[in-house]
């Protein structure tokens, strides 16, 4: 009766969370195409030389002698006027080479170098703000690269007095084994939920690859906090608590460094899901809060309701295998080893509820990672999203796992 009891419970789990997952996906869907047009018109920069505003862009940089020459390099390739565009590399208290080759920058008269004692990203944020008067303030994690033209579509964001801050297309650069092929798939993805968030006025994390701020706005709801090693996400939630409105751009392409082993991979996405656990805790009262429109009432929950159902999915499934395995077992000893031969016949196909709308949901899975990916340009013919769809929700439950035992049980992670 127990096993009966718990399989009941397993399957009503499953149900509840594939129809809401299918109704969410629909929704996402119907949004994107209802704003499609609005979108469209963040595509193309309106301003001229004389109206630009003056923008910094802040890098922090924690051992990353192996990539922060690049990034330095393409955001002095940035089409922005060079008397409106300084950047400033902060180096938090690094302990390999990396402040020797930010030292190979010094000559650029647009980059500013800082040193300090290691205190965190936000910290290394802070720093910066202290030594620009910029209107527009940016940040570019040291492993990211971004487009000539990205700063130039950011700052189109802009033309709305209403918004606050403007969020990029972040894509995977040079990816290569199962592992970054996954991630280029999951990164379109979040392309299309990051530009339907936006278009739903409901984002809830300003990402450190190329994501821009007004400085008063800034001035206004505080720096940046340590914020359970998730500035990104509790900024861009601080904004939304105080109503003020964060865009996308779409066509602001940046790439990052995907990591390449199973530990990186791990340790990243344990610190990204712990962050929004905690910081859901420390703003508990914007969900289910109609003052905060699709962010509260929707957007929210269904993340937290996202992130448990992947657990529980996973758990469901380990489950029905292990009694499927068991019974096979006991037919096994009753029976002994049966080869049979059958023909496919069409009136086996299993068409239960169940099954209809896991299909669907694949489906509908595919279509929207295709719509990312037309939104980030990205023309590379790949099997990355077959293999994302047979793999991703295999391994999303061990960080889902990792980060909610930290969660409870109060362990910190760190930016580094």
């Amino acid at each position: 009766m127990l096993g009966l009891t718990l399989m009941d419970i397993a399957q009503m789990t499953i149900y509840v969370v594939l129809f809401v997952s299918l109704y969410f996906e629909i929704f996402l869907l119907i949004t994107f195409f209802e704003h499609v047009g609005s979108a469209r018109k963040i595509a193309s920069p309106r301003h001229t030389n004389t109206s630009l505003p003056y923008v910094a862009v802040i890098v922090p940089c924690f051992n990353e002698e192996a990539t922060v020459a690049g990034t330095l390099n393409s955001l002095l390739a940035l089409e922005y006027p060079a008397d409106k565009l300084e950047i400033i590399a902060v180096n938090d208290g690094s302990t390999d080479t990396t402040l020797e080759v930010l030292r190979e920058f010094e000559h650029h008269q647009q980059i500013r170098i800082i040193d300090k004692e290691n205190g965190g990203k936000h910290s290394a944020m802070n720093a910066a703000l202290e030594f620009t008067n910029a209107e527009i303030i940016g940040c570019l994690d040291a492993d990211s690269f971004v487009e000539p033209e990205a700063l130039a579509h950011i700052i189109s964001g802009f033309n709305s007095p209403e918004v606050a801050a403007v969020t990029p297309t972040i894509k995977v650069h040079n990816a290569r084994g199962v592992l970054q092929l996954i991630q280029r798939a999951e990164y379109n993805l979040s392309v299309f939920i990051r530009n339907a968030f936006a278009l739903m006025d409901a984002q809830f994390i300003t990402p450190g690859p190329f994501s821009f701020f007004r400085r008063n706005v800034i001035k206004e709801v505080g720096p940046w906090r340590h914020a359970h090693s998730t500035e990104d996400l509790e900024m861009c939630l601080r904004l939304q608590r105080n109503h003020h409105k964060v865009a996308n751009a779409p066509n602001a392409i940046v790439y990052t460094t995907a990591p390449h082993t199973l530990k990186q991979l791990y340790k990243q996405r344990v610190r990204w899901t712990y962050g929004f656990v905690k910081n859901a805790i420390d703003y508990y009262y914007m969900f289910f809060n109609p003052r905060y429109g699709n962010l509260g009432l929707l957007v929210l929950p269904l993340s937290i309701v996202s992130l448990m159902s992947g657990v529980l999915l996973f758990s469901a499934l380990i489950w029905n295998t292990t009694l499927r395995v068991l019974e096979e077992i006991v037919r096994f000893q009753a029976v002994g080893i049966s080869i049979a031969t059958t023909k496919f016949d069409p009136f086996y196909i299993n068409t239960s509820v169940l099954m209809t709308v896991i299909m669907t949901l694949l489906v509908l899975t595919l279509i929207l990672m295709g719509i990312g990916k037309y939104l980030a340009k990205d023309r590379i013919v790949s099997i990355d999203m077959p293999i994302f769809m047979a793999l991703y929700g295999f391994i999303t439950p061990f960080w889902l796992t990792g980060a909610l035992y930290k969660a409870v049980t109060s362990n910190n992670v760190r930016w580094r």
